[in-house]
């Protein structure tokens, strides 16, 4: 296993990257289980941190409110924002708002991206939101289905492209069918449950719309989902492959895309990279694993 390279200028880790055992995790909630159980669905009820558990739908008052073309790629490359487990807000803040809840966000020219979650009932949803010059432009909610998703980490140098860590606990979100390489949460035989794991999206800047996502899961011994979840946010390389790193309670998914890696034992720290649009898989590794494509 490779130690892990950091090509991005500037990255802005807010919270430390935590480190991976071999139980099944929930990264942001602390509910732990024995390492091949499913990990139970994280803080659904309860006011989320910064969040507003007993707001309306803010799909009804903060969605999209407009669009705007990007400030344009930056000299100074990529940056990157982080916070583990993300940060609770909502569409009816302002930017200064968003700024004191700490959530991970990302200026170039006048625009700044945020991205976090939102509590609405018993729900949390991934927002993203761009404001320039201190006016709201949209912000976004890339699902609103049952699982609970967050968004924890943004990869950006200005330009049309933007690059989103999530969790999501379950399936039948809307970060399903973008035509990743993983498009779905539990792909071919294997069978879903309530275990988190890692979505990368590849975002439109313009309008904050998701154009793409893959998953990264794990696969218990029963062929069934566990848990994975991000190590930090992405960090594009020079080539423009999108790199990411994560950890999982048991073998995460091989090259294939349909079956686990063959590991030994714990810890399972993992390495994925994928083209620019997220389409294809380049190479994937993983600490006490063999990979049918391991990254050179």
């Amino acid at each position: 296993m490779r130690r892990r390279l950091v090509r991005c200028i500037g990255v802005a880790i807010l919270v430390s990257y935590s480190g991976c055992s071999g139980d099944d995790t929930s990264h942001d909630s602390g509910n732990v289980t024995a390492g091949d159980n499913e990990s139970s669905r994280d803080s659904g009820g309860g006011k989320a941190d910064g969040g507003n558990g007993d707001s309306p739908d803010p799909r009804d008052a903060g969605g999209v409110t407009g669009g705007a073309p990007a400030p344009g790629a930056s000299a100074e490359g990529w940056k990157s924002a982080y916070v583990e487990g993300g940060k609770g807000s909502h569409c009816n803040q302002t930017q200064a708002e968003m700024t004191a809840a700490s959530l991970p966000s990302l200026t170039f020219g006048g625009s700044t991206l945020f991205v976090g979650f939102e509590q609405v009932g018993q729900n949390q949803n991934p927002i993203f939101a761009r404001f320039d010059s201190g006016k709201k432009v949209y912000c976004e909610h890339h699902e609103s289905e049952g699982p609970d998703g967050r968004a924890v980490g943004l990869t950006w140098n200005g330009g049309e492209v933007a690059y989103v860590v999530y969790t999501i606990v379950g399936g039948g979100s809307s970060l399903e069918g973008k035509s990743g390489w993983l498009s779905s949460y539990a792909p071919g035989a294997i069978s879903g449950g309530g275990s988190k794991v890692s979505v990368v999206g590849k975002v439109n800047v313009s309008h904050g719309e998701i154009e793409r996502a893959t998953f990264v899961i794990a696969v218990k011994s029963d062929n069934k989902v566990n848990s994975h979840g991000p190590s930090g946010p992405v960090t594009v390389l020079e080539n423009g492959n999108v790199e990411f790193f994560g950890g999982s309670a048991h073998k995460p998914i091989d090259a294939d895309g349909k079956s686990a890696m063959d590991c030994t034992d714990y810890p399972f720290d993992s390495h994925y990279v994928f083209e620019q649009d997220l389409g294809a898989l380049v190479c994937a590794e993983c600490s006490n694993c063999k990979s049918q494509r391991p990254c050179e």
